[in-house]
């Protein structure tokens, strides 16, 4: 306890240089959790973006697909397992099938996947009811602003689609476009056409086939499903979890930056206090307090700079984390075009409690040890010089 109160009283009376290093600590606080609270909040937000447009609770995905070989897509799909057909009807699966086409919007030629979707699903976030259209002899599709961006689309628009059906032969349809539907979530936006699953069935000449399924309940994952394939959530979001990984290299860049200005702030703090304070390191020796003592009284100032950090942080920092769990962070437009998931929309940010205390506690050890390195010159002082106020 002494040596505690004897640490709080040398802070407070180092005045204004104290203020400082607290206040650079607080902003390299601040920052560390407004970055981890970002990302944590992102990776929430895009998982819950995938889950209410194409994951649902779970999903069974036909065997013979290969999301890495475009050419297996013409053959993905299977029979509607007899089990899952009762579940279908009352809204609990929903299949769709998918299919590689080539469109032709105004003459030009470009890839794409036709995705058939029942129409009066209400599981997925696509709008019940949504196929409607007054051309008798157009299918009406729905596609997201990203398609509708690279494709120069928009509502209204009919244009030629070619799709190749069960047997190998191509069909040449009219599609119109009958919405244009704000997507969080690029796997289902970017180069892709929904149509009705109906639709797509009978073009196929599949009149009951589907890609994969997706279900409301996690009880319905125990299923058999001939021809189909459980994904796993952590299979279906590996190239979210992925691209996060990805984004902690520059994450640590940062961090490592802040920290490097912090505790260089501390380090020069301390080891400018041991030099000036050389007459008082010797008058505590020769009061008979030990070396380590001594070492432990400018390490316990260097933990308080952080502890004093903290406080400041929950009171500096409040607003600024009240406003971006409030107004949320949205990135500038069109850089959702990269087909980065999550970013269409704010990111409402949470703080959670792991992660608070996880970068305090972190702080807090790395302040003590960067404090304690100026002080090992203690060790080998003789009282004597050090009341001369002499250094070796």
């Amino acid at each position: 306890m002494m040596i505690l109160h004897l640490a709080f009283k040398n802070i407070i009376g180092n005045g204004w240089r104290s203020l400082v290093n607290v206040l650079i600590l607080s902003i390299v606080l601040i920052a560390m959790v407004w970055m981890q609270a970002m990302y944590f909040s992102w990776i929430k937000v895009a998982e819950k973006q995938h889950v209410a447009w194409e994951y649902g609770s779970g999903m069974f995905r036909v065997s013979s697909y290969d999301p890495f070989d475009a050419f297996s897509w013409d053959s993905s799909f299977a029979p509607i397992p007899q089990a899952f057909k009762q579940h279908i009807e009352y809204g609990k699966v929903v299949p769709i099938l998918m299919t590689p086409a080539t469109i032709y919007p105004e003459g030009r030629m470009m890839p794409a996947v036709v995705k058939g979707i029942p129409n009066q699903q209400s599981l997925l976030s696509f709008p019940s009811g949504g196929f409607v259209s007054d051309n008798p002899f157009a299918i009406p599709a729905m596609i997201g602003t990203s398609m509708a961006k690279n494709a120069r689309l928009k509502v209204g628009d009919v244009f030629t689609v070619r799709i190749k059906d069960s047997s190998g032969a191509f069909n040449a349809l009219d599609i119109e476009i009958v919405k244009i539907l704000s997507i969080p979530v690029p796997s289902v936006d970017i180069g892709t056409l929904w149509v009705d699953l109906s639709s797509l069935q009978e073009i196929k000449a599949l009149p009951d086939a589907a890609s994969y399924l997706i279900l409301a309940d996690k009880s319905l994952n125990t299923m058999e499903a001939p021809g189909f394939r459980l994904i796993p959530k952590d299979e279906y979001f590996a190239d979210l979890y992925q691209i996060r990984e990805s984004e902690r290299a520059q994450e640590y860049i940062m961090y490592s930056l802040l920290l490097f200005l912090a505790m260089i702030a501390v380090f020069d703090s301390q080891a400018l206090a041991v030099f000036k304070r050389r007459r008082e390191i010797g008058t505590l020796s020769a009061l008979g307090l030990t070396k380590n003592k001594i070492a432990l009284l400018f390490t316990t100032e260097g933990v308080l700079y952080m502890v004093f950090a903290a406080i400041s942080t929950a009171v500096l920092g409040m607003p600024i984390f009240w406003y971006f769990t409030k107004f949320g962070y949205r990135l500038p437009s069109g850089y959702e075009d990269f087909g980065m998931p999550g970013f269409s929309e704010p990111i409402y940010f949470s703080y959670p409690i792991t992660i608070i205390m996880g970068t305090l506690m972190f702080l807090l050890a790395l302040t003590a040890i960067v404090s304690w390195l100026p002080t090992r010159k203690i060790a080998s002082l003789k009282p004597t010089d050090a009341l001369r106020g002499k250094v070796r």
